[in-house]
């Protein structure tokens, strides 16, 4: 299949469905994860200011019972760690379940800012005093911070109270917990959705490629069939059963385009017409203007100019008739419900009339017609002039002595009506204009011509009822004229 180029609108449109369904779901995503993780932190913070207050408040009886000793608050506070720490040990065993990795760390600051008790170790006897947190404890308000722990490449969070005896700040304790496990929680919780995304992403790609070439298919259908119509084909029915703009706007296009070939139609048959008017008039005219002069006075020259005259006015008459006849079929409006009939006995009742006449003309005709039924629908009156259209130009053009067949069949679900001649034939290229509108040429048995309207009339026929009609032609060896119908 080949691709649209890269200006057509299909991409437009494909490129900014995508960008529709992306750009809001990259956004959700986003807003979802740092709302959890806000929501998370929030959690977490209020938990470590409940167990800052606690330590805050043991570190408060320590304080008064050994003042400002600070090792020996400190030894203290190590000492209630480590029992806590083989009590959950204990407890580990007991009950078998594995101790997870402890992930929160208690800091002690004596008055001056100076860690006191770390559960690490890491930090005891640092000056912390300049830290925001720990300022805002040691004057008595609560203080919070964020730190990059650079080594682990992981950040830790800090709530810090303050501890008061007696309305005093005697020191301060940091709660601390690190992010990792809410980061690589959600983390864990986006990489299940990354199938499941991929997925979702390549559907939504599929489902906005297929509606930017079902956009773009109507449009270049529109463009196409519109083309057509400015070449002067005629014919040409556009879609327009959709109701979004689109179908609004092909029905916009489909009236501008009934006038213009109403008006193409008009012009045309004008100038067809007063190209087949010349003929005759201008011969009634001359055979007219002899009658006035000497030729008068000569019966035989004047009976000649007469049947001159008469034989003009008689294919003058044939035209208009021919016309009426091709108005009238043209002029039914599409899509108009035709009844079914059998077109057996029609089919029957032509080829018996043209059975007669080719024994008159000196021709051999041949007729093979189904037994069974023919349902196809049309207006009786309108198939056997289709057929007698057919049948007159086909003994039009075969020499005495030749043979005409005339078949009516069905196949499956077509009706099939074949005229097969052995005439002269038909010149390569003739043949596509043997269906246009005056287009004749000479009878080879009289040398006359025809109105040029029967091929015409029997297409219109033919077009109307929902049928078809072709012509094969070897020149020297004969045409077929083939119409098919579908069965009703």
């Amino acid at each position: 299949m080949r691709l649209p180029g890269l200006h057509s609108i299909h991409w437009k449109v494909f490129v900014f469905h995508l960008a529709v369904l992306i750009l809001p779901l990259a956004y959700i995503s986003y807003k979802v994860r740092t709302s959890i993780e806000t929501s998370y932190l929030h959690s977490t913070e209020e938990g470590m200011i409940d167990t800052a207050a606690v330590v805050s408040e043991f570190y408060a009886r320590l304080y008064g019972e050994f003042g400002a000793d600070s090792e020996k608050v400190a030894a203290e506070l190590s000492r209630v760690y480590s029992n806590l720490n083989e009590t959950y040990e204990i407890k580990a065993r007991l009950f078998g379940f594995t101790r997870a990795e402890v992930d929160t760390r208690l800091l002690v600051y004596d008055p001056a800012g100076r860690v006191i008790f770390d559960t690490k170790g890491t930090a005891t006897n640092q000056d912390f005093s300049k830290a925001e947190d720990v300022r805002r404890a040691l004057s008595g308000r609560y203080g919070s911070r964020w730190e990059l722990d650079k080594p682990h490449q992981r950040v830790n969070i800090y709530s810090t109270l303050p501890v008061f005896v007696e309305g005093k700040t005697v020191g301060a304790v940091s709660v601390s917990k690190s992010t990792n496990r809410i980061r690589n929680f959600i983390s864990r919780a986006l990489e299940g959705f990354v199938w499941p995304g991929v997925i979702a992403l390549v559907l939504a790609t599929a489902m906005a490629y297929v509606l930017s070439a079902y956009i773009t298919r109507i449009i270049w259908d529109l463009a196409w069939r519109a083309e057509r119509v400015a070449a002067g084909e005629s014919n040409v029915r556009l879609e327009t059963w959709t109701r979004s703009e689109l179908g609004t706007l092909a029905r916009a296009v489909e009236r501008m385009r009934e006038k213009l070939e109403g008006k193409a139609y008009v012009e045309e048959m004008a100038t067809n017409l007063s190209h087949e008017l010349k003929t005759p008039l201008a011969a009634i005219r001359g055979s007219a203007e002899l009658l006035e002069g000497p030729a008068s006075n000569d019966a035989a020259a004047r009976a000649k100019f007469l049947a001159n005259i008469q034989s003009e006015v008689a294919r003058l008459d044939r035209i208009v008739s021919e016309l009426l006849k091709l108005s009238r079929i043209e002029s039914q409006p599409p899509g108009t419900e035709i009844p079914a009939i059998d077109a057996g006995p029609a089919a029957k009742d032509i080829a018996e009339m043209y059975q007669r006449r080719a024994a008159d003309l000196g021709l051999v005709f041949h007729a093979e017609l189904a037994e069974t039924a023919l349902p196809i629908r049309i207006v009786e009156m309108q198939l056997k002039q289709l057929l007698t259209n057919l049948l007159d130009n086909a003994m039009q053009f075969t020499a005495a002595g030749r043979a005409v067949l005339f078949t009516a069949r069905r196949k499956d679900r077509v009706v099939e009506f074949e005229i097969r001649d052995e005439g002269a034939g038909i010149e390569p290229e003739l043949l596509p204009k043997i269906f246009d509108r005056f287009f004749t040429t000479a009878n080879p048995r009289t040398g006359n011509r025809g109105t040029g309207l029967g091929l015409a009339i029997a297409k219109s026929i033919a077009t109307a009822s929902g049928g078809g009609i072709s012509v094969e032609s070897e020149l020297g060896k004969g045409s077929v004229f083939l119409v098919t119908f579908p069965a009703a």
